[in-house]
């Protein structure tokens, strides 16, 4: 998908003010939070591959552990609002190992899900 380099910018500077406080507060909510989220989480993917790859090979396991969690975190979270059935789905599918990572629009909230050791 390409972009205008002003939408590029435009993205990029949302993205920044997602992440650090800006120097001054927008006063209204952003019209493209899914736009945002979805690249958040992709530079969070490609971050995580470049760490693992500066570890050379230690940790590989967890790396892709981290790799698979931000992965189904954008699944859930596509559109800006929980899909049911994708999300019974992933929750039957937790495994020990495994996060999901929800974010609760309407609550402006994020919820760490991780099964229980018995």
């Amino acid at each position: 998908m390409s972009r205008a380099p002003a939408s590029r910018s435009i993205l990029l500077e949302s993205l920044v003010n997602h992440v650090a406080l800006p120097p001054r507060l927008p006063g209204k909510e952003d019209n493209n939070l899914d736009q945002i989220q979805y690249a958040l989480t992709g530079y969070l993917i490609d971050a995580r591959g470049t760490l693992r790859d500066s570890s050379n090979g230690e940790f590989s396991r967890e790396w892709e552990s981290v790799r698979t969690i931000l992965h189904t975190c954008k699944i859930l979270n596509t559109g800006g609002k929980l899909n049911k059935t994708s999300l019974v789905t992933h929750f039957r599918n937790l495994d020990r190992k495994d996060h999901l990572i929800l974010h609760i629009a309407e609550q402006n909230a994020g919820l760490l899900i991780q099964r229980q050791h018995e």
